[in-house]
């Protein structure tokens, strides 16, 4: 089933929960208190990044956020949801296909997962894919998540929870096997990046710091957190902890945010993240289509050793690649060769991809994103020159020295 019907379920969900359960109010976690806690570590604001006064800035209409004034985009088709209700009426075959799709198989060029139980902590960078989006960071004894997610894509409104997407993948780290967490990164709130069961867990278990975009703030404190630092585009925060340092930049990212109610749609802020420490960078792009964003963030931050970059959903072969740039994606996702284009503007050393090969999303997300990926990466090798793609298995430690 194509990537793009994702959408309409969503959309499709949240008009059904809409009318069931009217106006949203999550219940508070309990603040038990927390198992295996590392070292508090305090976050202090360091204020906006020098350089970046001139730079992209989300713009705010009537409450809602913008990725810029040229930004009119209506991701929410009232007539798309519609026509998916219609099908599903008229064919039983076409609901189950609409909310449960049979994973396609996933590419042969993805490595075999595996899990593992990574180490305490690190002094030198280890990363490691959990999958999707998820990424466990570990550099100057600090241990970093980024957008958490360790079973299916789930509902979680009041007294209604269900699963919209199953996973196809084990996670590379079950979540008991996680070392103490110091902090999480969170890039936007749509329901893959922004896990309710995940992070309620971990915000019991370790009462991380954990860092949001602005308009988020009161969904992850629902959901038990009490160290909750949110930001805007530029805003850079660092994390003390042991006599150690290390500095969280909030950038930007061209997408979009709802979350389980029409008027939620825009009222957040989505983000990527720079993560620095001992004059190392890794960058996380969370959710984004190409944008001028990525050379702006080349001119604050001119060494980046890893760049951890979507490359789901990507399309069958498109001969003409005009059209392909105007694909129903290009207005909230890079595609394979789109983030190669966005990984050369960030002059990154390497290249990690991301979000792809996790959830039963189809052929767009599975079987498509890595063999359009090495194919492009082959065709761009000219520009490409000294640059490193490594297409992390999942579950597997990467030292950051063994990526150079």
């Amino acid at each position: 089933m194509h990537y793009s019907m994702h959408l309409i379920k969503t959309c499709f969900v949240i008009l059904f929960i809409s009318l069931f359960t009217g106006t949203y109010s999550a219940t508070a976690v309990s603040s038990a208190a927390p198992a295996q806690k590392a070292t508090q570590a305090v976050a202090m604001y360091q204020g906006p990044l020098a350089g970046s006064q001139n730079l992209t800035k989300p713009v705010m209409r009537d409450g809602c956020y913008y990725n810029n004034a040229n930004d009119h985009y209506k991701h929410i088709d009232y007539w798309r949801i519609a026509k998916g209700i219609a099908l599903a009426l008229v064919s039983p075959t076409a609901w189950n296909e609409f909310f449960f799709a049979a994973p396609f198989k996933n590419s042969e060029q993805m490595p075999a997962p595996l899990q593992t139980v990574p180490c305490k902590q690190s002094e030198e960078p280890i990363i490691t894919w959990i999958g999707h989006a998820s990424f466990l960071i570990q550099m100057g004894n600090f241990n970093i998540l980024t957008d958490p997610i360790f079973g299916g894509i789930n509902v979680d409104r009041g007294i209604i929870h269900f699963t919209i997407k199953k996973r196809i993948i084990e996670p590379g780290i079950k979540l008991e096997d996680l070392p103490p967490i110091d902090a999480i990164v969170i890039s936007h709130n749509h329901s893959d990046h922004m896990d309710t069961t995940a992070l309620t867990a971990l915000a019991k278990k370790y009462d991380p710091v954990i860092f949001v975009p602005e308009g988020n703030e009161e969904d992850v404190a629902q959901m038990g957190f009490t160290h909750i630092v949110e930001n805007s585009w530029w805003d850079s925060y660092t994390l003390a902890k042991d006599q150690k340092q290390i500095t969280f930049s909030c950038l930007p990212a061209y997408h979009w945010s709802i979350r389980f109610s029409f008027d939620s749609y825009r009222t957040s802020l989505w983000s990527s993240w720079m993560i620095t420490y001992n004059n190392k960078n890794v960058y996380f792009a969370g959710d984004t289509a190409y944008a001028a964003h990525f050379k702006e963030i080349a001119t604050l931050f001119p060494s980046i050793d890893v760049a951890l970059m979507p490359i789901g959903p990507t399309t069958e072969e498109v001969e003409d690649e005009e059209q392909d740039a105007h694909s129903e994606h290009k207005e909230c996702h890079v595609d394979a060769h789109q983030a190669i284009d966005a990984f050369v503007d960030l002059n990154a050393r390497c290249f990690i991809p991301m979000h792809y090969g996790t959830f039963a999303w189809g052929k767009d997300a599975l079987e498509y994103p890595l063999p359009q990926l090495h194919k492009y990466w082959e065709k761009d090798a000219a520009k490409l020159k000294g640059k490193k793609l490594l297409v992390a298995q999942c579950g597997k430690q990467y030292i950051l020295q063994e990526m150079q």
